[in-house]
């Protein structure tokens, strides 16, 4: 992967996993209503469940575009078109929505929130459609990747965890509100734009 290729991935999938979504906002919750210790069982459900769809994605994925190279094309069309309307949601958004639960969760309802979590099952898609060259792709660039990005995630997630309660507040003013989305979307729209023209 070229320094060009892993800041444009950086810059793709950091505002996806960084931003507001249902397990960075449960995570988040649940660490300022019970501690950062007590939210780890919540954290390693959703990251062994993502772990698990990405693994199986990249098996899927790399195996179509390896036989079907011309479907790369179709890909990174359909994934760019996705990044503008995620960077459209973003600019829109109004910030981030309480989360309000009494119930105790652990590694069982992080692990069943990711299975149906749908903006975490397209980070996979959009990283192996669109920085995946399905003429030159090995198995170790596959294996980067979803290294890259399960520590993205990881990492993600513990910034949520750890720093919850500053996150909402900081976010839950209108100022946070309104830049929040705007700067996560002119991030994404800039990187689609750059995918459709590299």
């Amino acid at each position: 992967m070229t320094i060009q290729l892993a800041i444009a991935w950086l810059f793709t999938f950091l505002p996806i996993t960084i931003s507001p979504g249902p397990a960075n906002l449960l995570v988040s919750s649940t660490s300022a209503r019970v501690g950062t210790r007590r939210t780890l069982p919540l954290l390693w459900g959703i990251v062994v469940v993502f772990a698990l769809q990405t693994v199986i994605m990249a098996i899927g994925i790399g195996q179509v575009l390896f036989r079907y190279p011309q479907l790369f094309t179709i890909f990174k069309i359909l994934g760019a078109i996705y990044l503008f309307y995620l960077a459209l949601q973003f600019f829109r958004s109004s910030g981030l929505k309480e989360i309000s639960e009494d119930v105790k969760l652990g590694f069982r309802e992080g692990a069943l929130l990711q299975f149906f979590n749908a903006k975490a099952l397209t980070a996979p898609l959009i990283m192996y459609s669109q920085f995946l060259d399905p003429t030159t792709a090995t198995q170790s660039q596959i294996v980067l990747l979803t290294i890259a990005l399960l520590g993205l995630i990881i990492g993600s997630l513990l910034t949520w965890v750890v720093g919850g309660s500053l996150l909402q507040r900081v976010f839950q003013s209108d100022f946070g509100q309104k830049w929040q989305g705007k700067i996560f979307g002119v991030l994404l729209a800039g990187v689609a734009v750059w995918i459709l023209f590299r």
